[in-house]
């Protein structure tokens, strides 16, 4: 989307980025996809819009849109159909040209604006032309590589490799690819997007009352389990499990990746949710299991946990992760069976790892089998995947946040059946339409 942020400020982090790359080192930039941002959920919540109405500051507007570059015609960005943009107009969340022509349009009135550099994402800059020296650059780095520029505070900026010196130093570019552009976009102003309102009542530990502050009411998300529809029988085939890539997944996670997969806004939420879930249980005496899990869980700081278990693809970055008590290196593709014994747990989590679960009906009878009656399990998830490795039903529609919660949901159905109740869910995404969404599907143990 275009999206802007202060040129100036952006280049002075990324400057930095790179002069700390010493210690950090060059990884490859992840390459994770996902859907539009809020998808058909948004266009559903959009309040009913009318032909007189025109889009003014403070409005969340959806927008349908196409970008183009204005020397050769050719598409660098666009909506999909169903998948709307979202943003605060007034807000600074998207480049100046673009608000500016978003700002007192009408619904069904499309307009095609030029936007210059200045009004887009800025001129080139020179001082973003970045050398690595040789000893920095692996020798598996080749030109046109998207890598990461990783400093202090775990930050990490993209780059693209455009040379490699013949005594080995690598040259980055660390510039927007749009940068210096002038571009082209074709904006309809689809409708209004109706104010998020917080406040979730669902069923927490020992089947007590939980009120989520952070939960939205009006999303189709927090809706799906009100009036369930549940499928008579297990409504799955093995056709739905199949991935891309059915390569052993051992040797796709087998280089660390210390990096976080979903954005700081979508991360404070899921923490702020197990905050209040955790609340719930005995302080100092509760056990949690974080499965499918690596060097963070994501869990609330100073977590009152009396055990921490967590298990995961890759044993090194399993032992990073500072809140874990015990870690244990786990393919729960190949073998489902968890290495704890029955009712040893008060929570299960997940986050952002339910979708690329091929026998998800075993994983979640040993999930249920695990954990004392009365404790919670916690499915989170996003609009983000690895696509090649999640299940071919999941990534079918990445933007659909109410049908993966019925997935989610069925799995807590029939496995076992009648083994889970209380099953529900929640949309706790920070800023909606503008950041990582955050979806949460949760159960009690019967």
């Amino acid at each position: 989307p275009p999206q802007g942020a202060s040129a100036s400020a952006c280049g002075r982090r990324v400057v930095a980025a790179a002069a700390a790359a010493g210690t950090a080192g060059l990884v490859a930039w992840p390459s994770r996809q996902g859907g539009g941002r809020r998808g058909i959920a948004l266009m559903a919540e959009a309040a009913a819009a009318t032909t007189s109405r025109v889009a003014a500051d403070g409005d969340e507007v959806l927008v349908r849109y196409q970008g183009r570059l204005e020397k050769d015609g050719s598409i660098f960005d666009q909506t999909t159909p169903g998948q709307p943009f979202s943003f605060k107009l007034g807000a600074g969340e998207v480049v100046p040209g673009f608000e500016n022509a978003v700002r007192g349009l009408q619904v069904g009135k499309p307009i095609t604006v030029t936007v210059p550099p200045d009004q887009g994402y800025g001129p080139r800059r020179e001082e973003l032309m970045i050398t690595i020296p040789a000893a920095q650059v692996p020798a598996t780095l080749r030109v046109g590589a998207r890598v990461a520029l990783g400093g202090g505070g775990g930050q990490q900026f993209p780059a693209t490799v455009t040379e490699i010196r013949a005594d080995g130093a690598a040259v980055l570019d660390a510039n927007q690819p749009l940068a210096g552009k002038t571009l082209v976009f074709d904006i309809e102003l689809l409708g209004f997007k109706e104010p998020a309102k917080r406040g979730v009542q669902m069923v927490g530990w020992g089947g007590k009352a939980l009120q989520v502050p952070i939960g939205i009411s009006n999303s189709s998300v927090s809706q799906v389990f009100k009036e369930p529809k549940w499928p008579a029988a297990w409504p799955y085939s093995p056709a739905d499990f199949k991935r891309k890539d059915e390569s052993d997944d051992i040797q796709f996670y087998d280089t660390p990746r210390l990096v976080t997969h979903i954005d700081d806004g979508a991360i404070g939420a899921i923490r702020d949710f197990y905050g209040v879930q955790f609340a719930q249980a005995p302080q100092g005496e509760y056990s949690v299991l974080d499965i499918c899990s690596s060097w963070i869980s994501h869990y609330p700081e100073g977590l009152k946990a009396k055990r921490v278990a967590v298990t995961g693809m890759n044993d090194k970055e399993l032992s990073k992760n500072k809140q874990a008590t015990e870690h244990v290196a786990k393919d729960l593709n190949k073998d489902p069976k968890l290495p704890f014994g029955d009712n040893e747990f008060d929570f299960v989590t997940n986050v952002v790892s339910v979708d690329y679960l091929s026998r998800p009906r075993e994983i979640f009878q040993e999930v249920h089998r695990v954990m004392k009656p009365g404790g919670v399990a916690i499915m989170s998830f996003s609009n983000r995947c690895f696509p090649t490795k999640a299940i071919s039903m999941w990534v079918a529609n990445m933007a659909d946040g109410p049908g993966h919660c019925q997935i989610v949901g069925n799995y807590f159905r029939f496995a076992p059946e009648g083994g889970w109740k209380d099953i529900s869910s929640v949309d706790i995404s920070p800023n909606p339409g503008r950041s990582d969404p955050m979806w949460v599907v949760t159960a009690v143990k019967a």
